[in-house]
């Protein structure tokens, strides 16, 4: 069981160095809870419970891997500013102002794909902010 918890805590250091662990810590924690719990039933001898828990934690995983509406909002729109979902405010900005250039009414572009453009922005600008302010 030693074994166990030592192999936990260094699997949580590496995500969280990585950046990985907060963003997905209801699934990785669901899992690990249900995992653990199979692994207790199955070393009592209790296969069935093992079973049942361990595809709880099955389900949990795959239940939780699943995009987001939010997350889906934010990859559209760094697609459409050709930009990485978790882009700084300065790259979104001059991706924006460069999109606009041929986009905006002015220039030959129509008002839906600048009104498009402008709300990607302000999406993935409120999100880096947001990023920004959680790291602190």
């Amino acid at each position: 069981m030693l074994l166990a918890i030592l192999a936990v805590a260094g699997l949580a250091w590496w995500l969280h160095r990585e950046g990985l662990l907060l963003p997905n810590l209801v699934r990785l924690g669901g899992t690990a809870a249900a995992g653990l719990l199979a692994l207790r039933f199955f070393t009592s001898g209790r296969l069935v419970m093992g079973a049942v828990a361990a595809a709880i934690a099955a389900g949990w995983w795959v239940w939780h891997a699943r995009p987001k509406a939010a997350d889906r909002r934010i990859a559209s729109a760094a697609r459409l500013l050709n930009v990485p979902p978790n882009a700084a405010s300065d790259v979104i900005w001059q991706a924006w102002r460069q999109k606009m250039a041929s986009a905006h009414p002015d220039a030959g572009g129509s008002d839906d794909q600048a009104q498009a453009l402008t709300a990607a922005r302000d999406l993935l600008v409120a999100a880096a902010e947001k990023r920004r302010d959680s790291i602190g």
